[in-house]
């Protein structure tokens, strides 16, 4: 899906700029939520897939009567069908419409959704066209929705810090419309744990829910996510995003192994800096066995044993880790390892954080008891919700179970550059070290 979101933290400025180049478009003041009103008139059973004990079924219903959702066919509804963009884009810009006019005074061509897509050009709810065929995801969905309304049109009824959502980052972009619409009880997760699954499709069902809930405040939900997920759960779901490095000198024999993790789904990886020292060339293994090469470095930290490395994905994309903020997290609190101790790929171990804040050689890092070996530097030190809050990084010696892990907030400084190639590397830090 090429389709880009405009924000709506865009500097003013350019907003200012966007705004005026518009022709014939002035802000009007919001009317409010008094005009959605029902203009249909559902009958119980008209849709054979939809029952009334379905979860779905009174957000169906209302969806209908509102006339923002109708049916695939006089009988049929299709509740697990996917929403498309066109269709996304068209519940967004009539939303908006009604909203602020009282009216969806909308005539449609070939295609549909064209009328729909020019509205939401020039009003700011997407910033240019997409493949409005395609399946939207939930991150999409969300973001149009969010960008559709003003600010007081969600007013907060769920207290959800920032970070609570397990799978999504209170970051500009869907982030910040996840939190919002969380916050507003428009959005409740999509399951019992209340994650988010950004990058999952929508279905016209989920849609349905959303629009209703939207029109209706009364409809809102007050519900929040969990604060701790089982173990097995995070481990599923984070397993995928967590990899095995191996690393080669100029002979191409074996140095070590170490482990990592993505942050991104372009294949940026983090692992330990001395994970990837004196390598001429590296490779990913992933869960499931696929190995791939490290194309490069795009960042290090020698300060905190840090690097950013480049995975060649082949052209696809790949699951990532969300990082928490390591300000937050408290002594006593329950933390996982997930790395590659030993080779062995993706373990997972549990423990306490025994201190946030140990000194060790002028660095501040978090001391903790999950169990980690040689091969587990650079793997993710996981919360009860999932999110990395450290990359583990080494061990006293003489000690049980007092294991080190730099905080992730470090790993937000480190900015990606250019991608050397790890022989490219090996020379540099060669060079740095001459008298």
């Amino acid at each position: 899906m090429t389709l880009r979101i405009l924000r709506k933290t865009l500097p003013a400025v350019l907003a200012a700029a966007l705004v005026f180049s518009f022709s014939g478009y002035t802000l009007a003041a919001p009317r409010g939520f008094s005009d959605f009103s029902y203009s249909g008139e559902y009958v119980s059973g008209q849709f054979h897939d939809v029952d009334e004990t379905d979860w779905f079924a009174r957000y169906v219903e209302g969806a209908f009567n509102y006339g923002f959702i109708q049916g695939k066919g006089a009988d049929t509804f299709d509740p697990d069908g996917l929403l498309t963009l066109g269709e996304a884009v068209k519940l967004a810009a009539r939303l908006r419409s009604i909203y602020y006019t009282g009216a969806a005074d909308f005539v449609e061509g070939v295609p549909y959704y064209a009328v729909y897509a020019r509205y939401a050009l020039t009003h700011g709810i997407i910033s240019s066209h997409g493949d409005y065929t395609a399946p939207a995801d939930r991150a999409c969905f969300a973001e149009l929705i969010y960008n559709a309304l003003p600010s007081e049109a969600f007013e907060i009824i769920n207290d959800i810090p920032d970070y609570a959502i397990s799978d999504v980052a209170p970051a500009p972009g869907f982030g910040a419309a996840a939190y919002t619409l969380y916050r507003a009880g428009i959005l409740t997760g999509a399951d019992r744990f209340g994650a988010f699954f950004p990058h999952s499709f929508i279905t016209r069902a989920e849609a349905c829910a959303v629009m209703v809930r939207l029109a209706d405040p009364a409809a809102r939900q007050n519900a929040g996510p969990a604060a701790r997920i089982p173990a097995s759960v995070i481990y599923e779901r984070n397993v995928n995003a967590v990899i095995m490095f191996e690393t080669f000198d100029v002979d191409d024999e074996s140095i070590r192994t170490g482990s990592g993790f993505f942050i991104s789904n372009a294949g940026y990886a983090i692992t330990n800096l001395h994970v990837i020292d004196n390598a001429a060339r590296a490779t990913a293994t992933f869960y499931n066995g696929d190995v791939l090469d490290v194309l490069g470095v795009l960042a290090v930290s020698e300060e905190f044993n840090l690097a950013m490395v480049a995975v060649d994905l082949e052209g696809g994309s790949c699951d990532y880790l969300i990082l928490a903020d390591s300000d937050l997290i408290e002594t006593g609190n329950t933390v996982y390892a997930l790395g590659s101790p030993l080779s062995l790929i993706n373990s997972m171990s549990s423990g306490i954080i025994g201190n946030t804040a140990r000194e060790v050689s002028g660095e501040t890092l978090i001391q903790f008891t999950a169990a980690i070996s040689f091969g587990s530097g650079g793997s993710p030190l996981l919360n009860t919700r999932g999110q990395v809050v450290g990359v583990t990084s080494s061990s006293f010696s003489y000690g049980q179970n007092l294991n080190l892990a730099v905080p992730i907030n470090h790993v937000k400084s480190l900015t990606p550059g250019e991608c050397i190639p790890l022989e490219e590397f090996l020379l540099l830090r060669a060079s740095e070290e001459e008298p």
